[in-house]
């Protein structure tokens, strides 16, 4: 309070000094503007010359001067006292103060905000750098695990077709022997009088037009089936190369941002980046989708392994109760025969 009240007396006593001297430069300004040069011999005027007496030196000329004008009169201006000019200048310092504290606390609020934001803006990225890291990671597992079994799908569609091929190959090898013992019988229906009997030979031959018959549908069948498990594995196939391509494409692109800084070139500023589009999946979906895909296709492989198990089992059975039943009617032709000599 000491320091303060000391202040405020030297600001009183230098506003008082300098208003005094402002009045005296006012004065003589006024004087100097009005006067002519004393260097000069004074040349009155009649206004002036009527209404100055006559004084013997320049002094008195200018105290005759001044007489006549007179002092500045306080109705055209308002006059201040020096208190009221010492209450104004110590305001507008205070404000000034005031001012300046706003200012510099304005100032270090500001820099602390950047120094705050660009913390935060640096550990930010630094947590999504890592978060793309390991996305990456993730991404590339999902898409070697999907490589992998896309090159299962594809030797089982190879295996698959194979089988169909060889099913297929068994019906066809089936149009002889039918043709073969379907002649046979044409051949004994034209036997005349005592010789058209029905002996074994004809049991047997028609016993195996019916077995062949009923191979022929069971191959058919097993054909149909290798078609349809054919059509699900491509699907299931697509399926895996749309989820691939996904892969790849989600690999490329974090990829890319994982490289990029804040000294990148090419980057611009993107309104409401934070804002997701109506279509974007969670990473839980897209793990899910993926997931599904693997196990939908080894459900697909399974399905299939067990088709082509089947399709040999059937060819093999077939093969082997024709092989009996041509076996048997040939025995039969020598029964036949050797009874009738």
């Amino acid at each position: 309070s000491t320091q303060s009240t000391g202040s405020s007396g030297i600001n009183a006593e230098y506003g008082k000094q300098w208003y005094q001297r402002r009045v005296r430069g006012h004065f003589v300004r006024s004087l100097s503007l009005q006067l002519p040069s004393i260097r000069e011999p004074v040349q009155m005027t009649s206004a002036y010359s009527s209404n100055l007496p006559s004084y013997g030196s320049k002094r008195d000329v200018g105290k005759a001067l001044l007489q006549t004008l007179g002092a500045p009169s306080n109705s055209v201006r308002d006059r201040k006292a020096p208190e009221h000019w010492n209450a104004a200048l110590n305001m507008h310092v205070r404000l000034s103060d005031k001012d300046k504290n706003k200012a510099e606390t304005q100032r270090e609020a500001s820099n602390r905000l950047i120094k705050d934001l660009d913390q935060k803006t640096k550990s930010k990225q630094a947590e999504i750098n890592r978060q793309l890291q390991d996305r990456i990671t993730t991404v590339a597992y999902w898409k070697q695990r999907l490589t992998t079994e896309h090159a299962a799908i594809c030797q089982e569609i190879t295996n698959l077709t194979m089988s169909k091929q060889k099913t297929q190959q068994a019906l066809a090898s089936t149009e002889l022997p039918t043709e073969v013992s379907t002649n046979c019988l044409k051949n004994r229906e034209n036997r005349e009088a005592i010789d058209l009997v029905q002996d074994l030979v004809d049991d047997e031959l028609i016993n195996e037009l019916n077995m062949l018959s009923e191979v022929q549908k069971l191959l058919a069948t097993r054909i149909n089936d290798s078609d349809h498990r054919l059509r699900v594995l491509n699907d299931c196939k697509s399926c895996l190369e749309y989820d691939i391509r996904d892969k790849e494409e989600c690999l490329r692109l974090d990829e890319h941002c994982y490289k990029l800084n804040n000294g990148s070139a090419g980057l611009q500023q993107i309104a409401q980046p934070s804002l997701y589009d109506g279509h974007t999946s969670t990473v839980e979906k897209h793990e899910s989708f993926s997931q599904e895909n693997l196990e939908k296709e080894r459900d697909c492989t399974s399905q299939s392994c067990l088709q082509r198990e089947l399709n040999d089992f059937s060819i093999n059975k077939s093969n082997d109760e024709l092989q009996k039943q041509s076996e048997l009617v040939g025995s039969m032709f020598r029964i036949t025969s050797q009874g009738a000599y």
